[in-house]
């Protein structure tokens, strides 16, 4: 789509003499509902560069016959230039996402230079329908509603809008019962992330097992692509793309994979490297520190530290979030299991040598059952890369023999012959010697 397109169709949008227009590609019955005031219309936005971009946008906009009252209402407000607190806000259950109203113009404008699709669906609903809907949004930007505790899979701004729209409708969205394609909320947040090997780690290890169940046609709402999907299906609206990505204008023709990703998540993000052989890789690197001391026979205590405590650290860190957190994902989080803050008993001198080694023991067979129970797929969690960097110390520590260390052999000796007694005989002159 050339730019010269892009304004037009988003002036038309935005026009007063919008139906009147006509309007290339724009089916005869979605011209039909700008008939009718007020519109109200489904916008979503597609994947951006950066980490909190990559599952899309989405807000509800309200047309009006007299443009100038024309507003938008963005659910996905929050202190991005605090990443630190907003993240804390999130884990802590806090009100740290918020709505507020905004100028369509000014809000497309801010989409658009980020170089993100947007799309558009005016919505068929009655007059009744609408003023429902327009009464939830004028009452959740109230100063005492307006702010509400963020979570990424229940309670986002995908969610919110679903849930107005289907009360609003009488619960037309939620009698959906379209089947999915089998991925689970975890797979749906790896999806964004593709390209990304850091923030796919990190949903591996900081998910827990609630993500590993395969969401209902409803509940996939969560992420706009799938609510801008279910309202084509529900309404016959299909989205109109009024921007499109550059990255996506730049397809190779013929390159299927990237034009069907472009289509379905505005950015051909579809596959990639899922980092763990790396991260696996990562883990041997970081622990070998453990045994190549105690195979030098030095620096033990320090190796074994270098070892095993950043899983501790982390751990530690797990814990706290895990007893901290409302969220069900970072509570019910087996890595927590894996990454064992009490680990640091083998570092202490708390324990005797013969106590640590128990105690090593006894991890090792715990980090074994986490691992047999995910190969029989009771533990549906990705922990093997994470499992390895707790083991190889602990193993280190429970099964080391002292004879395997270099400095051991090097010291060790040959057996030596007995000495000969001196002898006692008689010199000439009768004395002994």
């Amino acid at each position: 789509m050339r730019i010269a397109t892009v304004v037009f169709w988003v002036s038309l949008l935005v026009s007063a003499n919008a139906v009147a227009a006509p309007r290339p590609n724009v089916p005869p019955e979605v011209l039909n509902l700008y008939k009718s005031y007020p519109v109200i219309e489904l916008v979503t936005m597609g994947v951006g560069a950066l980490a909190w971009e990559r599952h899309g946008h989405i807000a509800l906009c309200v047309r009006e016959q007299d443009h100038a009252q024309d507003r938008c209402y963005n659910y996905g407000i929050g202190d991005f230039h605090h990443p630190i607190a907003m993240a804390s806000g999130f884990f802590r259950g806090a009100n740290s996402f918020w709505v507020g109203k905004m100028d369509p113009q000014e809000m497309l404008s801010i989409y658009r230079y980020a170089d993100r699709t947007i799309w558009f669906q005016p919505l068929p609903l009655t007059a009744e329908q609408k003023q429902k809907v327009i009464d939830k949004l004028e009452n959740d930007i109230l100063e005492e509603h307006k702010y509400y505790a963020y979570d990424h899979f229940a309670d986002n701004c995908t969610t919110r809008i679903r849930d107005i729209l289907d009360n609003a409708t009488g619960g037309q969205l939620s009698s959906m019962t379209e089947p999915t394609d089998g991925k689970t909320f975890r797979d749906l947040a790896r999806d964004g992330f593709y390209g990304m090997r850091l923030f796919l780690l990190i949903t591996d290890v900081q998910m827990g097992r609630s993500t590993d169940r395969v969401p209902t046609y409803w509940e996939r709402m969560f992420l706009p692509e799938y609510l801008r999907e279910a309202v084509a299906k529900r309404w016959g609206i299909q989205p109109i793309p009024v921007f499109t990505r550059t990255e996506c204008e730049q397809i190779a023709p013929g390159d299927e994979l990237a034009e069907t990703g472009c289509k379905e998540r505005g950015a051909p993000y579809v596959d990639g490297p899922s980092g763990r052989v790396l991260f696996a890789l990562f883990i041997l690197l970081a622990t070998a520190s453990a045994w190549a001391t105690k195979l030098w026979g030095r620096f033990q205590r320090t190796g074994l530290a270098i070892a095993i405590l950043p899983p501790i650290l982390l751990g530690l860190v797990m814990w706290f979030l895990a007893i901290l957190s409302p969220l069900p994902y970072v509570r019910g989080n087996e890595t927590c299991l894996v990454f064992f803050p009490f680990d640091l008993l083998v570092l202490l001198p708390i324990l005797s040598p013969a106590r640590k080694r128990r105690y090593a023991r006894g991890r090792v067979a715990m980090l074994a059952l986490i691992a047999a129970l995910h190969v029989v797929g009771l533990i549906k969690q990705p922990l093997f890369a994470p499992i390895l960097w707790p083991l190889i110390p602990l193993l280190v520590v429970g099964f080391w023999r002292p004879e395997w260390s270099k400095a051991a052999v090097e010291t060790k000796t040959p057996d030596a012959k007995p000495a000969k007694k001196p002898s006692m005989r008689k010199n000439r002159g009768g004395k002994r010697s």
